[in-house]
Formats: structure tokens, C-alpha cells, sequence
């Protein structure tokens, strides 16, 4: 009782963390990258995820988050910010797409670890701009060739769900930590694909991809 009171408490203070000064949204592009967190982020009930006034925690916020995203980062937990920052700004535009990949065991199948490690380096990454680890340039910049792989490697909402799944599946199966997530079951996935209400239901899959060449400040 005590263990679930406490996950209420802070999936509370989480959604207390961010601080929406209207319904300002992300560009198109922006928007779909962060839709492949929203696994994680309906996980964390986490509003204004998606929202571009929403530009940081609160310090109670990074203290429930902070041990979790750096242990996904591969971050030793007693580095400062300033340590975070200085290890973001050096490796993560060069080995992103590692993250959560590293780790695959010989029985894992491929896609479901790749839709797997999709949503969570989607998660991470907004989580790391909110706790002003990342410059907005280079955050953006990973979020969007995350969604490029993304669309690379699936053909639907619906196909990237399933594996999602799957890889949450054999990642928890093989005693890998997931604490930022959750149990994603088929009902989950039709609640986030049925149309006119689901998070994913009206969104294209086929939305212009992230290396699309646009006018400067388009993306």
C-alpha cells in the first residue's frame, strides 16, 4: 500500500513539474518525435509533454526523475549537472542511437529492441531538455533522427506499438530496468489507435520525415 501511495505521489508531483503557459504546440515534425514517448509519458502521467510552453522541471521534479535518466544514459549518478551537461554535449549526437541498443542479448528480436529503444531515447531526450541538460539545437536534432529511424524501420503506428510491446517485453524479461516505464499491453495500444481519441489514431505515420530539407526555423 505504502509502494503504491508513493507512485501516486510522484506520478503526481511529475505532472506538477511542468508548467504550461497555454496550448502552444511543437511544429508538426517536433510534435510526431515526441509521439513516440508517449508509452512513457502516459506511463509517468506527464502533461504538457507535448507543448512548447512547457520548458523545464521544477527542482522537486528532477529529484524524482533525475537517478532514473541518468542510469539510461549511462550516466554515473553522482555527476552534477554541469558534469551531465559536459557528457550530453560531448557524446550523445555521436552514439544516440546506441542508447538502450548496447545491451541486446542474443534471444532478443532486433525490431522489438529498436521500436523499444525508440520510445525511450524519445522520452529521455524531452526529459533531458526539461532538466536543461541539452542545448534545444541538439536535442532537437537527435529527437528528429530518432523519428527518422522510427519511420525507417516501421510502416504503421500499429506495426511500431506491437514491437514496442514486444521489446519492453524481453527487455524487463531479461532483468533490464525499466523504472521510467511500464506494462504496455494490447489495450493500451488499441486505446492509443482508436480513432478520434487515441494519441496516435489521427496522426500519420507518413508525416514529412525528419530529414526533409525546409526553410530555416520550419523544423
Amino acid at each position: 500500500m505504502f509502494l503504491l501511495i508513493a507512485v501516486v505521489v510522484s506520478a503526481w508531483m511529475l505532472w506538477r513539474a511542468f508548467r504550461p503557459r497555454g496550448a502552444q504546440l511543437f511544429s508538426q515534425r517536433r510534435h510526431w518525435s515526441l509521439l513516440l514517448a508517449r508509452p512513457m509519458a502516459d506511463a509517468m502521467e506527464v502533461e504538457g509533454f507535448y507543448s512548447s510552453a512547457c520548458d523545464h522541471f521544477t527542482e522537486q521534479a528532477q529529484t524524482i526523475v533525475r537517478a532514473a535518466l541518468l542510469h539510461q544514459a549511462g550516466i554515473r549518478s553522482n555527476c552534477n549537472d554541469e558534469a551531465v551537461r559536459s557528457h550530453f554535449s560531448a557524446t550523445l549526437e555521436q552514439q544516440w542511437y546506441n542508447l538502450d541498443l548496447q545491451a541486446l542479448m542474443t534471444g532478443d528480436e532486433p525490431r522489438a529492441a529498436m521500436a523499444f529503444a525508440c520510445v525511450r531515447v524519445a522520452f529521455l531526450v524531452r526529459c533531458a531538455l526539461l532538466m536543461r541538460w541539452l542545448e534545444p539545437d541538439l536535442a532537437w536534432r537527435v529527437l528528429l533522427l530518432n523519428a527518422q529511424r522510427a519511420q525507417d524501420c516501421f510502416d504503421s503506428w500499429e506495426e511500431f506499438g506491437k514491437a514496442y510491446q514486444l521489446g519492453r517485453e524481453q527487455w524487463v524479461a531479461a532483468f533490464r530496468v525499466d523504472s521510467l516505464g511500464e506494462a504496455f499491453h494490447e489495450q493500451h495500444l488499441r486505446q492509443l489507435l482508436t480513432p478520434g481519441s487515441g494519441a496516435w489514431a489521427d496522426v500519420p505515420w507518413n508525416t514529412p520525415a525528419a530529414l526533409t530539407p525546409t526553410l530555416a526555423g520550419a523544423a
